[in-house]
């Protein structure tokens, strides 16, 4: 299902455990969930509620990203969001989609 399909409360579902699956995929890879805990300032329990898609202070979750170099990319996408007014981004969308349509005729 398409994201733009999916009410808010889906979205918001479906961000919380990608994020958690992520988050827990990289942590495997890197480190114990101890040991996370231990450079987040906070319990071991505390990264395992993050890593399963509970709720968790953001802060946690913020370093979480940058403990496990993920912030860099997310830093990208939210520059690349900043750098175009919403205004802007629905126009391009816009004019995408009508020359999607108009290809064929022009």
């Amino acid at each position: 299902m398409d994201s733009a399909e999916l009410t808010k409360t889906e979205q918001l579902e479906e961000l919380t455990r990608k994020l958690a699956k992520l988050i827990r995929i990289e942590r495997e890879y890197q480190i114990s969930q101890t040991d996370l805990a231990d450079a987040l300032f906070c319990s071991r329990a505390t990264v395992s509620r993050l890593e399963s898609g509970f709720s968790v202070r953001s802060e946690y979750v913020y370093a979480a990203l940058v403990e496990l170099g993920l912030a860099e990319h997310f830093l990208k996408l939210l520059n690349s969001l900043l750098s175009e007014p919403p205004g802007k981004r629905e126009a391009d969308e816009k004019h995408r989609r009508f020359m999607a349509i108009m290809s064929p005729y022009i």
